[in-house]
C-alpha cells in the first residue's frame, strides 16, 4: 500500500488532518454495545428530520 504525498509529513500533522474530517468527539455521537460489537451513531437530525450519517463531519459538529 502506498501513501499519499501528504502523509509523508510529521505524523502528528497527518493525524490531525485525518481527525478534522471525522465526527469523532462530537456531542451528537452515541456509542452502544450490541451483540458484542460497539455501534456508533449520530443523534443529530438534518433538515428533513432524519438522522445524519456517522463518520463524515457535518455543519452541526460541536465538541463535547
Amino acid at each position: 500500500m502506498t501513501l499519499l504525498a501528504s502523509e509523508y509529513r510529521n505524523p502528528l500533522e497527518v493525524l490531525i488532518r485525518r481527525e478534522e474530517r471525522t465526527c469523532k468527539g462530537c456531542e451528537g455521537e452515541f456509542k452502544a454495545e450490541a451483540f458484542g460489537k460497539t455501534i456508533v451513531i449520530c443523534t443529530k437530525l438534518d433538515a428533513k428530520g432524519l438522522r445524519r450519517n456517522y463518520g463524515k463531519r457535518c455543519k452541526a459538529y460541536k465538541e463535547k
